[in-house]
Formats: C-alpha cells, sequence, structure tokens
C-alpha cells in the first residue's frame, strides 16, 4: 500500500471515529435546585443556570417534597411566532435518551382551531411591542399529560390541577415557560435521573383568524381513552406575568426558529 493510500484510510478512520463519538455524545445534565421543607417557589426565584447556546434558552429545575418545577427562558424571539401556532412538547425518558413515551403537550384546542379558521381575519402575531405572554396563554389553552399512553387532557386554569402551565415574560420581554408537576408523575431511573426534551409542536393549520384573546382560561376538562390520572386537585405554582420593560437581553437571538432541547435532570 503506497503512502497516499495509507493517508486516505487513515483519514476515513478519523471520520468515522469522530462520527462515532459525536454520536455517543452525552446530553448535559442539570442538578435540580433541592426545595425541600419549602411551599410552592417563586418561579422566579430558580437560577435559570442551565444554558443550551444552540437553542438560546436558559432553563431552571427543582424540586420539593411534592412537586418538580421547571421553567425554560426562551430568547430567541423568532420562535414565538410559531410557539403560538404549533404549541411546545416537553417529553420525559427515564432511560435518559430521547423517548416520547411521556409528553406534556402545550397545545391549541381543536373548537379553538376551528372557530379562528372560519373568522377570516388575518391574524396578529405576536411582536415586540405586544403582550407575547399573555397572547400565548390565550391560545395555548390545551394541556394534555401522556404517561405512556395514559392520558389526562385539561383546559389550563391556575391552582385547579395539580399540573399547572404558565407563560410569563422577563424584564427583557423574553418568553418564559413556567411548569409545576406532581413528582409521583415523572418516570425516574434508579439513580434518580430522566431525560428531558423540550420541542416544538406538530404544525397547526394555519391560523386565518385572531380568535378570542380573553383571559379565560376555558373550564372545559377531558380525560383520554387510556384511563388517565383522574382529576388532578390542587398545588401552588404558575403565575402570570405582565411586560416589565424592553431591554435587549445580551444573548440576542438565533438563526432558527425551531426548538428541539434535550438534557438530563438529577433530582
Amino acid at each position: 500500500m503506497n503512502l497516499f493510500n495509507r493517508r486516505s484510510v487513515k483519514m476515513i478512520g478519523y471520520i468515522f471515529l469522530s462520527l462515532f463519538f459525536f454520536s455517543c455524545a452525552k446530553i448535559p445534565v442539570y442538578q435540580c435546585q433541592n426545595l425541600s421543607g419549602k411551599t410552592t417557589p417563586e418561579f422566579s426565584a430558580i437560577p435559570t443556570t442551565h444554558f443550551d447556546k444552540k437553542n438560546n434558552i436558559r432553563y431552571g429545575v427543582a424540586v420539593n417534597d411534592t412537586n418538580f418545577f421547571f421553567t425554560a427562558t426562551l430568547s430567541d424571539r423568532t420562535s414565538y411566532p410559531r410557539i403560538m401556532r404549533s404549541g411546545l412538547n416537553l417529553y420525559f425518558d427515564p432511560q435518559g435518551k430521547k423517548s416520547k413515551k411521556y409528553a406534556l403537550k402545550i397545545e391549541r384546542s381543536p373548537d379553538q382551531l376551528n372557530r379562528q379558521n372560519l373568522q377570516g381575519r388575518p391574524i396578529q402575531e405576536p411582536g415586540m411591542n405586544g403582550n407575547i405572554a399573555a397572547a400565548i396563554n390565550s391560545t395555548l389553552k390545551k394541556v394534555t399529560w401522556d404517561a405512556n399512553g395514559e392520558e389526562f387532557t385539561f383546559y389550563r386554569s391556575p391552582h385547579l390541577y395539580a399540573i399547572e402551565v404558565n407563560f410569563t415574560t422577563n424584564k427583557y420581554n423574553e418568553l418564559v415557560l413556567e411548569l409545576q408537576l406532581p413528582l409521583k408523575e415523572i418516570p425516574l431511573a434508579g439513580d434518580h435521573t430522566f431525560s428531558a426534551g423540550l420541542e416544538m409542536g406538530s404544525s397547526a393549520p394555519p391560523m386565518k383568524g385572531s380568535g378570542s384573546m380573553s383571559n379565560n382560561s376555558g373550564s372545559g376538562r377531558g380525560r383520554g381513552s387510556g384511563g388517565g390520572m383522574g382529576r388532578m386537585s390542587g398545588g401552588g405554582g404558575g403565575r402570570g406575568g405582565q411586560m416589565k420593560g424592553m431591554q435587549q437581553h445580551p444573548t440576542g437571538t438565533s438563526s432558527s426558529s425551531a426548538i428541539s432541547s434535550w438534557f438530563k435532570v438529577a433530582l
């Protein structure tokens, strides 16, 4: 084998080795802040010390004796209209991989989509000068917790269910997702870890009308065919928020409006 062929074989080997290590790269591990013995915290007090540079998202995770608290600051403003259209899904995998058998889906209701399609008015997308959180809260009202095929669906309303979901904004006018979920619902590995993934929901039909932008949280509730979790009661958590300024955050915005961010949580 001549020198050229040996170098070619070696180069191919390096490429395959690099691809192997890249495919086996571990997702980041985030340690929960331990709030045992404390009541439901203010989400703004949970440090968002975990940063996904690719998706421009800062995460905070905390746990007390009964609940898991999750907050995500989405700094990429170009993603906001797509979130409003498609919703967000948060997945949990006790195996530490990227399985989607456990999914919290935050989305539009079918009735809401039908009303908006019938109205035929141009939609007002959330912008820099609008209350983004209020618009998304009034649009993404339907929440489904799919625990490995057992679904519990409700139209979110603060303090009526143990699962609480809320969107707010911080002083930089960035969108913030706040979530409270009972610890007993989270699938855990033996070492009390799980992986989680925040992704865009499936694309919704084009919005032809602006729909209702009221703050009514809705009263409908349902249960999936799998039996679900039954009615879930109580638990503080989600809190509404208003914009508190128009400062620019130093992180800027990313180049893509798609979200697919996975990480591992250690309780």
